[in-house]
């Protein structure tokens, strides 16, 4: 799965907005995800992840540019059914955090 959201921000201001929204998500599913980990590189433009929830198991990475973010990840089989529905909950979720 890849998805392109285009927006107005710089990559600094797409990395506060995108990592404070993630540690929220983070704290509201704990209950739900049994596990979860993020790391960004030095230059705060990438980020690596991956996701357990429900058995399954979804990593990839995201990617930070002026007026850009490219989310790529790896689904399993039987969440690919669910993929269209995903992509729209992604990138409403880009819109809404990135305006």
């Amino acid at each position: 799965m890849k998805i392109e959201h285009k927006h107005n921000k710089n990559k600094n201001e797409s990395y506060n907005a995108l990592d404070c929204f993630l540690n929220e998500l983070q704290k509201q599913y704990k209950e739900s995800v049994e596990g979860y980990s993020k790391k960004w590189n030095d230059s705060k433009d990438i980020m690596d992840f991956s996701v357990s929830a429900k058995g399954f198991n979804i990593s990839g990475n995201m990617q930070l540019y002026d007026n850009l973010v490219v989310i790529q990840g790896e689904l399993p089989f039987l969440v690919r059914l669910y993929q269209n529905q995903l992509e729209s909950m992604i990138k409403q979720k880009l819109k809404d955090i990135l305006k």
